[in-house]
């Protein structure tokens, strides 16, 4: 049963929207545009990197 639970992967961090916005990971996006497009409560960093970018960049 161990090797199951191991080999299954483990979900990235999610972290508090308000935290992630005042990080140096988004800080490349305006905080003003990011605060309205990140409307959940919380987000994994490429979670939110990626909803910014596919509202502010076109992103595919």
């Amino acid at each position: 049963m161990k090797e199951a639970a191991a080999s299954q992967p483990t979900p990235e961090k999610k972290y508090p929207t308000d935290k992630l916005l005042k990080s140096s990971q988004l800080k490349m996006y305006q905080p003003d545009f990011a605060k309205t497009i990140l409307i959940e409560l919380s987000y994994s960093i490429d979670e939110a990197k990626a909803a910014l970018d596919k509202a502010l960049k076109g992103g595919e």
